[in-house]
C-alpha cells in the first residue's frame, strides 16, 4: 500500500495531544463518607497503575483517538495498484445481428456479450465510454460518457436487431471517433477476424471479444415459389455447415397447415436442392427445417405468392387501341361490366374508361378519363422520372386536349403546364393510374412508346396489390397505402397484434424477427415478409484476439491506482464522531 499525501502523517501530534490532555485532566466528585479506612487499599491500587486504569475506564477517549486516526489516514489517501482496463477513452462496438442469437448453453451469444460489456464497465475508473451499435445504419448510443450508471443502463437496454452488423462501417466510424493513443476499442461480436481490422485499426489498441463456438448448423439458404402453368412450384436450397452427417426434416406450410414434407440426410458440408413440383394456392408459404442446431434464425424462410401475370378485366367502352395494346404485351383480357361482377371477388387488373371512379370494383385500376369537359393544351408534355415512363418517349407525342382532372390526391407523372395528363396513386387501398386525355385526341397509340407504357403500367399495378414486398429486419420505408391515411395494425402469422402505425404521420417499419406478417387496415389485408440477410445464414465463430497491445505508452498501462479507501475511512470517522457525541451526551445526562 502507498500514500498520495504522506505529509498528513504529521497530524499524529494531535492524537498525542489528546492523550496528554486525558492524562492531566482532573475530575472530582464530592462524596460524604464516614471513614476513609476502606479507601486506602483502593488508592494504593490506583497509584500502582494510574495510566492504564484511566485509559480502560474512558470510552470517550478511545472513540476520539480512533476518529482522529481514521481522519488522518483519509487525508494521507492510501492506495494500492490493481489491474484496470486500458485507455482513457473506450469505444465499444456491439454486434446485435441475427447470428448473435445463436445459443451457447443456456444463453445466447448476445446475452453473453452484454454480460461481458457490463463486466468491462464495472472496471471503469473515470474513463469515458463511446458505445456504437453496429448495423446497416450505425448508431452512437453513448458519446464520451463517464457516468458508470448511465453506461450500464444503456448496455442493459441493448436488444437484437437481426440485421447484418456491417462491421466495416462500424470500424470506420470508431476510427473517426478516436482521440489518439489514449483510445482503446472493444468489439463484441462473434466472427470478427484479424483480416477485417487490417488497415482500419492500425496503431489503435483493439480487443475483439468474439463470443461463441462453431456450431453444428444446418441452414435454409433460400426458398421461393412461382406459378408454372396451372401449378405452383417451389424450390429450396439447404446447406449442412457442420463437419458430420446430419438428418433433418423439411416442411412447407401455411399458417400451421403442412403442405409438403420430406426427410433429408445431408453429408458433411453438403448443399442440396429440394424441388416441389406442385403446391396448393395460398397467400404465402413458409419453409422450415426441423433440426434444433442452436441457431434457429436461418431455419425458416418465407415466400409470398403473387401472380406475375394477372388477368385484365375491361369495363365500359374502352378505346380499342388500349385493348389491343394489352393483348400485344401478352395479358389475358376478359370483357365484363361492373354490374355483372357485383358480389364476385376479382383477382387482376381492371381497365376502364369513363367519367367517375365510384362504380368501379376495388382492384388495381388503369382508368382513361373521358370527361366531356375538355381543356385545350398549349404546351408540350413535361415528364417526371418514374418507372411508368421508363423507355417511353413523349417528345414526339401530340395531345390536342385533356379532360378535367378528377378529384383526389394523385401523383402527376406527365403534365402540360399545370394540367395533369397521367397520374398515379391509391384508391381504397388499391393502386390506380389515371390517363386524363382521350386516346382519340392524340397520336400516342401510333407511337412505339404506347405499348411500352401499358407494359410498365401492367407490371406496376401487378406489384402493388395485396403484397407489400420483402423487407430486411427493422427496415423503414415510406409506403403509399390508402393515400397514406389511416391506422394500420401489424400482425404476425399467429394472428398476434404487434404494433400500430399511422402512415399519415410515420413511415412503415418492419418487425425485427424474420417471418411472414400482415398489415391490416379495415377489411384490407396486406402480406409482407421480413427476410434474414444472406450474410447472417452462418453461425461461424472466430477466436478472441487483441491488436496493437503496445501501440502507445498510455494504452499499454495495465494497472491503475485504486484510491477508494479514503472515502470509507472518512465515513467510519464520521460514524465514530457521531457515536462519541452520543456517549458524551448520555454521560452528561446521567
Amino acid at each position: 500500500m502507498q500514500f498520495l499525501n504522506p505529509i498528513y502523517f504529521s497530524l499524529s501530534i494531535f492524537i498525542g495531544a489528546v492523550v496528554l490532555f486525558y492524562f492531566f485532566r482532573k475530575q472530582y466528585k464530592e462524596k460524604t463518607i464516614s471513614s476513609n479506612m476502606l479507601w486506602e487499599q483502593v488508592l494504593n491500587e490506583w497509584h500502582a497503575s494510574p495510566w492504564l486504569k484511566k485509559l480502560q475506564q474512558n470510552l470517550l477517549f478511545w472513540l476520539q483517538i480512533l476518529a482522529l486516526l481514521l481522519l488522518m489516514l483519509a487525508l494521507v489517501r492510501p492506495f494500492w495498484v490493481e489491474d484496470a482496463i486500458k485507455g482513457e477513452h473506450l469505444i465499444i462496438i456491439a454486434d446485435p445481428s441475427a447470428s448473435m442469437s445463436a445459443k451457447e448453453g443456456e444463453f445466447t451469444r448476445f446475452e453473453k456479450a452484454k454480460k461481458e460489456m457490463l463486466d468491462l464497465t464495472g472496471k471503469l475508473s473515470g474513463q469515458e465510454v463511446t458505445l456504437i451499435k453496429a448495423g446497416e445504419k450505425n448508431e452512437i448510443l453513448l458519446s464520451r460518457e463517464d457516468d458508470p450508471k448511465a453506461i450500464r443502463e444503456i448496455i442493459k437496454d441493448l436488444e437484437l436487431t437481426y440485421e447484418h452488423e456491417n462491421m466495416e462501417k462500424a470500424l470506420l466510424l470508431a476510427g473517426s471517433l478516436t482521440s489518439g493513443n489514449d483510445t482503446a476499442i472493444h468489439i463484441f461480436s462473434d466472427a470478427v477476424s484479424p483480416g477485417m481490422l487490417k488497415g482500419k485499426m492500425d496503431g489503435l489498441y483493439t480487443v475483439v471479444h468474439n463470443i461463441g463456438e462453431d456450431k453444428m448448423n444446418v441452414s435454409l439458404q433460400s426458398f421461393g415459389t412461382a406459378a408454372v402453368g396451372e401449378e405452383i412450384s417451389a424450390v429450396a436450397v439447404i446447406e449442412n455447415q457442420s463437419s458430420r452427417k446430419i438428418d433433418t426434416g423439411f416442411t412447407v406450410g401455411n399458417g400451421g397447415e403442412v403442405l409438403f414434407e420430406q426427410k433429408l440426410s445431408l453429408k458433411a458440408n453438403e448443399q442440396t436442392t429440394v424441388q416441389i413440383p406442385s403446391l396448393p394456392e395460398k397467400p404465402y408459404y413458409e419453409a422450415a427445417i426441423s433440426i434444433k442446431d442452436g441457431y434457429s434464425a436461418d431455419n425458416l424462410a418465407t415466400s409470398i405468392f403473387t401472380d406475375p401475370k394477372p388477368k385484365v378485366y375491361t369495363m365500359g367502352n374502352v378505346n380499342p387501341f388500349a385493348v389491343k395494346g394489352f393483348q400485344t404485351i401478352g395479358a389475358e383480357l376478359l370483357q365484363t361490366d361492373s354490374k355483372a361482377i357485383s358480389g364476385l371477388e376479382l383477382e387482376g387488373v381492371v381497365l376502364a374508361e369513363g367519367t367517375a371512379l365510384s362504380e368501379l370494383p376495388q382492384q388495381p385500376l388503369i382508368f382513361f378519363n373521358s370527361s366531356k369537359e375538355k381543356i385545350k393544351l398549349e404546351k408540350g408534355a413535361a415528364v417526371e422520372d418514374d418507372t411508368l415512363l421508363e423507355y417511353v418517349d413523349f417528345d414526339k407525342v401530340y395531345i390536342d386536349s385533356a379532360a378535367a382532372p378528377l378529384d383526389g390526391e394523385w401523383e402527376t407523372v406527365v403534365k402540360s403546364g399545370s394540367i395533369p395528363l397521367i397520374q398515379k396513386g391509391m384508391l381504397k387501398g388499391q393502386p390506380l393510374i389515371i390517363v386524363n386525355f382521350d386516346l382519340a385526341d392524340s397520336d400516342w397509340p401510333l407511337q412505339p412508346g404506347f405499348p411500352i407504357f401499358l407494359y410498365n403500367a401492367y407490371q406496376w399495378l401487378s406489384k402493388q396489390t395485396d403484397f407489400l414486398g420483402y423487407f430486411s429486419a427493422g427496415e423503414e420505408r415510406w409506403i403509399n397505402i390508402n393515400g397514406g391515411k389511416g391506422n394500420w395494425e401489424i400482425f404476425n402469422n399467429g394472428d398476434e397484434s404487434l404494433y400500430s402505425l399511422d402512415l399519415e404521420k410515420e413511415s412503415f417499419k418492419a418487425p425485427l424477427l424474420p417471418g411472414t406478417y400482415q398489415a391490416v387496415s379495415g377489411n384490407q389485408i396486406y402480406y409482407f415478409s421480413v427476410l434474414l440477410d444472406e450474410r447472417e445464414k452462418n453461425a461461424k465463430a472466430e477466436e478472441p484476439f487483441t491488436m496493437n497491445e503496445k501501440s502507445s505508452e498510455k494504452a499499454s498501462i495495465t494497472q491503475r491506482p485504486n484510491e477508494k479507501l479514503w472515502f470509507w475511512l472518512a465515513l467510519m470517522a464520521y460514524i465514530l464522531i457521531t457515536l462519541e457525541w452520543e456517549v458524551y451526551r448520555r454521560g452528561n445526562r446521567g
